[in-house]
């Protein structure tokens, strides 16, 4: 009992270190694990708001709105959020 016990403790503790370990790669980008965006956090977070709005409800307004986002943030359409939407 004791050795299964044992190698559920080694599992358990090799799975969430591997976890942390990955998630903190991540995080800070090291060793070129990660996204590197080109643009901070909250930028992304109101694109991602404008996108979620416009796929809610298309309308003129929401398109305007993003499309302007889109042009002063993301022109070459790295983060994928105007798949869809011309850009004039």
């Amino acid at each position: 009992m004791t050795t299964i016990a044992g190698i559920l403790a080694t599992l358990a503790v090799s799975h969430l270190s591997g976890t942390l370990l990955g998630s903190l790669l991540t995080r800070f980008a090291f060793l070129g694990f990660g996204p590197k965006l080109k643009i901070a956090r909250h930028t992304l977070r109101i694109g991602k708001a404008l996108r979620a709005a416009f796929n809610q409800q298309p309308t003129t307004k929401n398109r305007t709105e993003l499309q302007r986002w889109l042009k002063e943030n993301d022109p070459q359409n790295e983060l994928k959020l105007g798949d869809g939407i011309k850009i004039d």
